[in-house]
């Protein structure tokens, strides 16, 4: 017969038991606010948020939000606050009467979410440890925002205390590097694991309501600024502006229909090939509808592929797609869509990336699938 080991604790009135590898434990936490469809996954069990039904939260335990939000407070008065379509892994959590001896473990999967440190004096803040796919936040007693967009890239703000200072300070580190957040709504942007987090800068005129998942599809002006200004200074670390000699350069020499004869040249390969007048500017609708029309009946929408370095995709080719003019090329093994047709869009996929991407623009309706289309989902609507 099997047997459990029983482990007692009695809080207040009630007794709260969880059975987890034959020992029954406590719950770590509650859920306190609850708004719109979220839900908790719990192993094979999907429970679904209610007003009169708020369970409470178990090691191992997932929250997610749809078109809703939750918060979280933890057993040492740590709160985690999830904004729409965002997803937790909550991987370890441990209370022990030696705050030392304490930890806790997040994965923050993608979305909006803030973790405020507890209160509680049962936590050796050192033992936080919350992880993003592309780095790793150290927590000394403070309260943060982090926003994951869906290829991993993580934005991280250090929040204020109620006196307007700095809540405290954050480490973030991945394989690149580690950058320190100590004042208050500093943030730092990290695009891959291997990538250093971006140089920290303070965001102006934001409060902690206006962080939300808009941060995804448009981070601050700031975010923005000092990322172009790292990738102008990597393009030149290995060759400075006074050092190019050009007089060595003969372009008017050069016969450029050349190129075209070059069976080693391959026009779709680089964003400096675009032809951006190629692009219509003033789309008909009709004229749209029916280029759309023309290419599926004779390619059909399976048919419409295209396959260079690795990349496999269904419904566009490489180069200038007529029907959804979206300009796709190969740079640096990243696949990338450039589209400039009443405003841009630029999309950039890691190498080796499996997505799906379904568009609304100016008169195109389509989904183009990227190495099988199962990991990624992307969703463009134009309005008008």
């Amino acid at each position: 017969m099997l047997q459990y080991k029983l482990i007692k604790k009695i809080q207040l009135t009630t007794l709260n038991l969880l059975l987890i590898n034959g020992v029954f434990a406590d719950p770590i936490g509650d859920i306190i606010e609850q708004t719109g469809s979220a839900q908790i996954l719990r192993e094979s069990d999907q429970l679904i948020l209610t007003p009169d039904f708020l369970p409470e939260i178990q090691l191992y335990d997932t929250a997610e939000t749809a078109n809703g939000r939750m918060l979280i407070e933890f057993k040492d008065k740590a709160e985690l606050a999830l904004t729409e379509h965002t997803k937790i892994l909550i991987d370890e959590v441990i209370f022990d009467p030696d705050p030392s001896k304490s930890k806790m473990t997040m994965k923050f999967v993608q979305g909006t979410a803030r973790f405020a440190s507890g209160k509680l004096a049962i936590m050796n803040k050192k033992n936080i440890d919350i992880q993003t796919p592309t780095a790793t936040i150290g927590i000394r007693g403070t309260d943060f925002t982090t926003t994951v967009d869906e290829i991993g890239r993580s934005l991280i703000i250090l929040l204020p205390d109620e006196n307007g200072d700095a809540s405290g300070e954050i480490t973030v580190t991945n394989l690149g590097g580690t950058i320190t957040l100590n004042e208050a709504y500093q943030a730092t942007m990290v695009n891959t694991l291997d990538t250093a987090p971006s140089q920290s800068l303070t965001l102006n005129n934001i409060t902690p309501s206006m962080i939300d998942n808009m941060f995804i599809v448009n981070p601050p002006q700031e975010v923005k600024e000092q990322i172009e200004e790292e990738a102008r200074a990597d393009m030149n670390e290995d060759q400075g502006i006074l050092d190019v000699d050009y007089l060595a350069y003969d372009e008017l020499d050069k016969d450029y229909d050349d190129y075209a004869n070059d069976p080693d040249y391959d026009a779709r390969n680089g964003r400096i090939d675009i032809d951006y007048l190629a692009g219509d500017f003033l789309p008909d609708l009709l004229d749209a509808v029916e280029e759309l029309l023309r290419t599926t009946d004779e390619l059909g929408s399976e048919q419409l592929s295209g396959s260079v370095g690795g990349w496999a995709l269904k419904g566009a080719q490489f180069g200038l797609n007529q029907d959804s003019q979206y300009n796709v090329f190969e740079e640096d093994g990243k696949l990338i869509f450039y589209r400039s047709v009443n405003g841009v869009i630029s999309i950039t996929f890691a190498s080796g990336a499996s997505f799906s991407l379904t568009s609304n623009l100016d008169g195109y309706q389509g989904t183009i699938l990227g190495n099988g289309g199962d990991d990624i989902f992307i969703t463009i609507t134009q309005g008008n």
